[in-house]
């Protein structure tokens, strides 16, 4: 049965899809708020917010926006956005940790060329220092994300992560899979934001909260380093409590917020010295991303009704 925040969030995805609406908020997007959840425009604009962030304690994930491109031209293009953004970082001292949407660099287009483009960020990443994080996108998605993380890290690329979604009733052994490989990758815990059938999806916010919790007890007690990606301070306060009573310091475990979410939380959690990133996105192609943030938390939607109607 669905509750009503996954009502909320399924009714908001919905809407979304509808041709009228994104062609509305593509217009009047950065009007609407689009800055309080996107850095920039580009990775230029984005940089003195980086900087920010990183002088107030935190540290930051980079995503360059952009997600199922239908093309190899579109993808090699994106590789190389990202492969540019990676200098410009560097330059401006942020540290380059970036997280890639397969498809984006071209998954749905071919699993060889993503694997290529992969491959060529992976390299720079590691020449520099920095680290990839393979995002994880809608459920058909998944085994080609997983393969292509196999295939990184059988290459020798040992930087490269991956996400879970604690949602999807798959994950937990897909997560078995992770742990099996030696050394297990860094793994980030979230609960899904995709719109999602209940036959391939948990519906009801009390499930996934719970298998959300169990996932990262179980990367923790394997081993793994766990990022945990979420916003729900009850469920994070009881998963630090966990983290505590295991005596676990900060190489075993993270903590993942959002850009322009919660950030009275974040800031708490720096005050504590809990090793707190920031997920910040920047780029031109935010339309998906932007949705899926208003899905999340009707508080997310009254912001932009506010600049609608305020």
């Amino acid at each position: 049965m669905l509750d009503i925040d996954s009502l909320y969030r399924r009714s908001v995805l919905a809407t979304a899809d509808a041709p009228w609406v994104k062609r509305f908020l593509e217009r009047n997007g950065w009007r609407l708020g689009v800055g309080r959840f996107v850095a920039g425009r580009d990775v230029t604009e984005a940089v003195p917010k980086l900087q920010a962030i990183q002088a107030a304690g935190k540290r930051v994930i980079l995503d360059v926006l952009g997600e199922f491109v239908t093309t190899e031209a579109a993808a090699r293009v994106t590789s190389e956005r990202i492969l540019a953004s990676i200098e410009v970082v560097r330059e401006a001292d942020v540290e380059p940790y970036f997280s890639v949407k397969p498809t984006q660099i071209g998954l749905g287009v071919a699993p060889q060329l993503a694997l290529e483009l992969a491959s060529g960020i992976a390299r720079r990443l590691a020449e520099v220092g920095g680290r990839l994080c393979l995002d994880m996108e809608n459920s058909p998605q998944v085994d080609g994300t997983l393969e292509l993380l196999t295939r990184l890290r059988a290459d020798g690329h040992e930087h490269v992560g991956t996400v879970l979604q604690s949602y999807l009733h798959r994950t937990p052994a897909d997560l078995e899979r992770l742990l099996a490989l030696s050394p297990a990758p860094s793994l980030r815990i979230v609960k899904g934001a995709y719109k999602e059938p209940a036959e391939i999806a948990l519906q009801s916010k009390a499930d996934v909260d719970a298998a959300f919790e169990r996932l990262v007890k179980r990367g923790l007690e394997a081993g793994a380093y766990v990022a945990i990606a979420t916003h729900d301070k009850r469920l994070l306060e009881r998963l630090l409590a966990f983290i505590s009573g295991a005596g676990l310091t900060h190489e075993r475990y993270g903590v993942q917020m959002l850009y322009g979410v919660s950030p009275g939380l974040q800031d708490r959690l720096t005050a504590a010295a809990e090793p707190l990133r920031v997920y910040v996105p920047f780029g031109d192609d935010w339309y998906g991303y932007y949705s899926r943030r208003l899905a999340e938390r009707p508080a997310n939607l009254m912001f932009v009704l506010r600049g609608l109607f305020g």
